[in-house]
């Protein structure tokens, strides 16, 4: 292994590892009702500042250098004001996608901070650099809660004209969660078929609901709701597997 390889390798593992610290401080630890008390209270709710020392503390637990601690300090403070902004926006598709590009680069910055700041070993380098490890966990928490959201937002503009009949409370998101899974364990699993044979149960479970309903508009609004999940997890399967050929320190 080249010294040039070490180099970037640890760099990007820290990277996976602080973008799990927001993914699951923002879409699996934060409760709806915070996202509403922040709309409602913009930077004067408590919760707005809950959510970021959660992330805050996720990112210095998974950084690998619990003596820094400036860091995540400021990893506190720039979650918070991305968050305040937010609160202060229309709730709208583009919205979310800057919301989400701003901690995006925030994780970057705070990732070439620590390679800058940061001359001493990783903690539990065995742990910590585990490429592997790392990744199917970001893979994972990728598929089940921010792409839901995602697709939520980029089907909205058609839900009212779906003529949807009602069903069982949240049944859509967890069958959306639950296929994304499979896919992705399909793509780390080597078994591409099976994503073939997913598809075609889906298919011909629908198909009974979709002939009897007669509801084009519905038809049409599942469809592209089906196919968003599946090229999202399709896609984070290919990335995955790209990450996965990187050289591990």
């Amino acid at each position: 292994m080249t010294p040039e390889s070490i180099f970037l390798s640890e760099p990007v593992i820290l990277f996976i590892r602080l973008l799990i610290a927001h993914l699951a401080g923002d879409f699996v630890l934060q409760k709806k009702s915070w996202i509403v008390s922040r709309s409602a209270q913009k930077w004067r709710s408590g919760y707005l500042y809950a959510n970021a020392a959660i992330v805050a503390l996720l990112s210095w637990g998974l950084s690998g250098y619990p003596s820094q601690w400036l860091i995540p300090l400021l990893i506190f403070v720039v979650h918070a004001v991305i968050d305040t902004l937010k609160s202060y926006a229309p709730d709208k598709p583009v919205v979310f996608a800057l919301d989400q590009a701003g901690h995006l680069l925030a994780t970057v910055f705070v990732t070439w901070l620590y390679v800058q700041w940061e001359n001493t070993p990783v903690t539990a380098p065995v742990l910590y650099n585990n490429l592997t490890l790392w990744t199917y966990t970001a893979s994972y928490l990728m598929v089940m809660w921010p792409m839901g959201i995602v697709i939520s937002l980029m089907t909205r503009k058609w839900q009212a004209d779906s003529e949807q009949i009602a069903g069982l409370p949240d049944a859509g998101k967890y069958i959306g969660m639950l296929e994304r899974i499979l896919i992705l364990t399909f793509i780390f699993a080597g078994e591409f078929s099976a994503i073939g044979f997913l598809v075609a149960a889906k298919s011909v479970l629908r198909f009974g609901d979709i002939r009897e309903s007669g509801n084009r508009k519905n038809t049409e609004y599942i469809l592209i709701g089906t196919m968003l999940s599946f090229t999202a997890a399709i896609l984070t399967g290919i990335l995955a597997k790209w990450l996965l050929n990187l050289p591990v320190v």
